[in-house]
């Protein structure tokens, strides 16, 4: 994938609970396909890695079960996991990262069952599960769509994949995350040179605020 200069990344916060393996899938793949856009991903992990190690260190020793080295023992006569299969190969003028192409089974963005959003937008759910009822979906918008303003049940990423978006946080490019929460309302511009793709992960329904989008929300399923 061809890096891009990408202005709008996680916090730590984000990279340590990764390292940690304490997100859930959909999260966990938002956060990874945006490392690969990253020319210091490696190193931003390494740290994040680090400083969750070094947080370990300042917590109190507990007390283990009585049970604690019989179920170890009992992990380590597992059957081993399947080998990983290898990485789909990159597809020509595709704008999927690895990551998320790997996770969808090395299918191509035009391969996805898009279906309707709204004027000039598309979507498709991929995921639904961990804490606070999360969804993991993608937008497909032509330029310059306006999407409604709207507001949040929780925590809400964002990650462009191709094209640009706009909100008044600044302007989004592919591998920049958009992140808000639930205190946040807003409305989003799609800019008017490309298509704009995203892969966006959002905790409960979106709250749309013109009653035309609210009477939608239940047929829109987001």
């Amino acid at each position: 994938m061809q890096r891009n200069p990408v202005t709008h990344r996680l916090g730590d916060e984000w990279l340590m609970a990764y390292a940690a393996g304490a997100l859930s899938e959909g999260q966990s793949l938002l956060v990874a396909s945006h490392l690969s856009y990253l020319d210091d991903a490696a190193a931003r992990l390494a740290t994040a890695e680090a400083a969750g190690g070094a947080l370990v260190e300042t917590l109190r020793p507990d007390i283990m079960s009585p049970d604690a080295l019989a179920r170890t023992l009992a992990l380590l006569d597992a059957p081993a996991p399947a080998p990983a299969s290898r990485a789909p190969q990159a597809i020509a003028g595709d704008p999927l990262p690895p990551p998320l192409r790997a996770w969808l089974g090395g299918k191509s963005v035009d391969e996805l069952p898009w279906s309707y959003l709204g004027p000039g937008m598309k979507k498709v759910k991929l995921w639904r599960g961990g804490p606070n009822d999360q969804r993991l979906w993608m937008l497909r918008a032509a330029p310059g769509v306006k999407i409604p303003e709207h507001g949040h049940s929780g925590t809400e990423l964002v990650l462009v994949l191709k094209g640009s978006l706009e909100d008044p946080h600044g302007i989004f490019r592919a591998g920049d995350v958009e992140e808000s929460d639930g205190s946040l309302s807003h409305g989003l511009k799609i800019g008017g040179e490309e298509e704009c793709i995203c892969l966006a992960v959002t905790e409960g329904p979106t709250r749309f605020k013109g009653w035309i989008a609210k009477l939608l929300q239940p047929f829109i399923g987001l």
